[in-house]
Formats: structure tokens, C-alpha cells, sequence
């Protein structure tokens, strides 16, 4: 199984997106040109999304426990083929993301590869290798040369 270790802000919104977002008075939050750069991973990679966001605690497994955040993650990926595999542990308030993600590869079976999309530099350690780092502040978040690298690491 290949991996997706998914954040949303910062990776399929921007700044831009957001003041955009903000003016116009809309309530969406994921930036819906940014999914068909994720499905251009997923497809090339057969890879599963595991969303590592702090939005991760609005979505379940069990769509009835959704809130309505997790259903409208639900609703916009799924516009443009794309599911949610699982969600990364919460670990505390306090717990790095770092943790949460090595904790949910430790207990999985069957990870050949993975990649973490993140727009924030945590303390990667040896992780590293494995995140693509997007750019919220000046750019759009999820860009082309990020899936590529993320399709690079995927299929290495």
C-alpha cells in the first residue's frame, strides 16, 4: 500500500485562495483546483489518502460520524474521484505530527511507500525523505512540481 499523509491548509488552500475565499463571502475551505493535482497522485500511484490535518477529527470512517466539515471533505473530494482511506491518531494536544504519522505506520500493514504533503516545516527527522513541503504564502498551496516529487517518492 502506498500512502498519503494529507494536511489541508496550506496544501489545498492558500492565502490567496482564502482572501479570495473571504471577499466573495464563500463558505468553502478546500480549493477545488488543487484536487485534481492530489487525484493526479493518487492515480499514478494507486496511492490512499490519510489525512494527517488537524481537520482529521471532523472526518470518520463511518460517514454518519462525520460532522459537517468531515462531510464536506467527504462531498469535495469525492466530486473529483477521490476517497479518504484513514486518518493519523490524535495524540494530544501537545503531540507532533511527526509522532502521529509514525505512529499510524507503525500499526499498519503493508506500507511500500509513502509521502507527507505538508506546508509546515515540523521536525521531520527521518522522515524527511519522505515530505513535500507546499507553499501557502506566496504560491497556491498543492502544486504541479509537488506531485511530481510526490509521485517520485510514491513510485520510487
Amino acid at each position: 500500500m502506498k500512502v498519503i499523509f494529507l494536511d489541508i491548509d496550506g496544501v489545498l488552500n492558500s492565502i490567496k485562495f482564502d482572501r479570495l475565499r473571504m471577499r466573495d463571502g464563500r463558505s468553502d475551505f478546500i480549493d477545488e483546483s488543487r484536487l485534481p493535482l492530489l487525484k493526479q497522485i493518487v492515480d499514478s500511484t494507486d496511492a490512499v489518502i490519510v489525512l494527517s490535518t488537524t481537520w482529521r477529527v471532523h472526518w470518520d470512517k463511518n460517514e454518519i460520524l462525520c460532522d459537517n466539515f468531515g462531510k464536506y471533505m467527504v462531498d469535495t473530494f469525492a466530486k473529483y474521484g477521490l476517497t479518504i482511506y484513514d486518518k493519523t491518531p490524535y495524540l494530544g494536544i501537545m503531540a507532533e505530527r511527526y509522532n502521529e504519522i509514525k505512529d499510524w505506520l507503525e500499526y499498519a500493514d503493508g506500507v511500500e511507500s509513502f509521502v507527507i504533503i505538508d506546508d509546515y516545516q515540523y521536525g521531520w527527522g527521518d522522515l524527511q525523505a519522505n515530505y513535500v513541503k507546499t507553499e501557502p504564502h506566496f504560491r497556491f498551496g498543492l502544486e504541479e512540481e509537488h506531485v511530481k516529487k510526490a509521485i517520485e517518492i510514491l513510485n520510487k
